[in-house]
């Protein structure tokens, strides 16, 4: 159990960022109750006179675009799709997402080019990525893979390609790696399509620092962005400051930890969000963006969606905040243990030996069947559709049996709950509003 207490001056005027002190004590108490550590941090910035004058709760604004190295803006802010169907993806686009994050493994980049279509808003407007499948690396393979992703999205072409992890196996299989994992000829194949029109920026995802040198040796258009694991639970400090030192992007996948663990029992970061008056999940997102990184959190409720686009807009944070809330994270672990060897220069022998003994037997396996992982990703999706499309008929039948019980009900003079409990020690005057708040939450989507 932890517990911090953040000291502030309370005055109607706020010291401007670079003279702001922060006093953190946080206690740890171990689970019998036995020991107790305290953490004491203090972070003070370099003294000042200049005081301004805001309104306590005021939101400063950024910039909510970055410029990347190929010329073309990107929002700093976007929308994951993975797993969301197209209704989802719909409000979300309502709530003002415009930064589409896509994939060809998600198999729902279909939908995505309908709800695009549907929303009436201009295709210049959005910014969409997509990213190729481990199989579809081979210089021959890109080009029909990006046609594809661009008859599903219905557009003429796609603002951000991304080669997904950097692994390349063999067309029809799964770890079966195709030859030396060099990505020289997918990446001469993506150059192309840039000077096609097809494709305006390209880069990487999941590649970490070695992987990104080796690449860059070859390359001519330089990778414009990097898409990895980065929120409060890891950090993964390094990487994110090697690439933006050589001015490539980063864009974080999962930058609301995935689900691991609750972000609200990071006690540092609740107590950040509670002093900025802005939710624990807007704060974690906030972090990123003041150290440089961009964030694609993936949500299928649009109040959720809305509070994370306004991650750009602010709250500013000083330095000082800035700097505790690095300092506090923990190293944390990836969301997917590197237990193949896909990153060579971290990986031990154990891990590197796995991936070379799936290697030989996958190899052996699909000489007498082939998997094309795409088109079941697309199968997929269709199900999921189809699945989502059933729960809303059920819902809205559901609703539609209550509100008659409800309206049935109250022609007699009784109350009823949209539950279908009947309490008649309730108030009339406030019963038909929990009515009321129980029929809206029974109409409200699950994230």
């Amino acid at each position: 159990r932890l517990q911090a207490i953040a000291r502030a001056p309370h005055s109607n005027s706020i010291a401007a960022p670079h003279a702001c002190t922060r006093h953190y004590e946080i206690y740890s108490i171990s689970s019998n109750g036995c020991a107790v550590t305290k953490r004491d941090l203090r972070l003070q910035a370099a003294s000042s006179s200049k005081r301004i004058s805001v309104a306590r709760g005021t939101t400063m604004s950024t910039d909510p675009t970055i410029t990347l190295s190929s010329g073309h803006a990107m929002p700093r802010v976007g929308l994951g799709t993975s797993k969301l169907v197209e209704k989802q993806i719909a409000d979300g686009i309502e709530a003002g997402a415009r930064h589409l994050d896509c994939a060809r493994m998600y198999g729902n980049e279909a939908a995505v080019g309908r709800a695009v279509k549907a929303s009436k808003v201009p295709r210049s407007d959005f910014f969409l990525t997509s990213k190729l499948f481990m199989t579809e690396l081979r210089r021959d393979a890109v080009g029909e893979a990006v046609a594809d992703t661009l008859r599903d999205l219905q557009t003429d072409y796609v603002d951000l390609l991304l080669i997904h992890w950097p692994l390349k196996y063999k067309p029809g299989t799964l770890f079966a790696r195709d030859g030396a994992q060099d990505f020289a000829e997918t990446w001469a194949a993506m150059e192309a399509l840039v000077r096609e029109g097809k494709v305006r920026s390209i880069g990487v995802s999941n590649f970490d620092a070695a992987q990104l040198e080796a690449l860059m040796e070859t390359a001519k258009i330089p990778p414009a962005v990097n898409q990895v694991e980065a929120h409060p639970r890891f950090p993964n400090s390094a990487l994110v400051a090697w690439c933006l030192s050589r001015k490539i992007a980063v864009v974080a996948w999962g930058p609301l930890a995935s689900g691991r663990g609750r972000l609200a029992e990071d006690q540092v970061l609740w107590t950040t969000a509670n002093m900025h008056q802005v939710s624990v999940p807007r704060m974690a997102l906030r972090w990123n963006l003041e150290r440089g990184v961009c964030v694609v959190p993936r949500s299928a409720n649009p109040e959720h969606v809305r509070d994370c686009l306004e991650a750009a807009a602010g709250p500013k944070l000083p330095k000082a905040d800035v700097e505790l809330l690095t300092r506090s994270r923990p190293e944390g672990r990836r969301r997917f243990p590197d237990v193949i060897g896909v990153w060579p220069a971290s990986a031990n022998v154990v891990c590197r030996l796995l991936g070379w003994w799936l290697h030989v037997l996958c190899s052996v396996l699909f000489q007498v069947c082939s998997v094309d992982v795409v088109a079941l990703a697309k199968r997929r999706a269709i199900k999921r559709e189809a699945t989502y499309a059933l729960f809303v008929k059920e819902r809205d039948a559901a609703i539609a049996a209550m509100e008659a019980k409800i309206a049935a009900r109250a022609a007699e003079g009784k109350m009823t709950f949209t539950d279908g409990s009947e309490d008649m020690s309730v108030d009339p005057a406030i019963d038909p509003k929990l009515a009321a708040a129980r029929l809206e939450m029974l109409r409200t989507p699950a994230d």
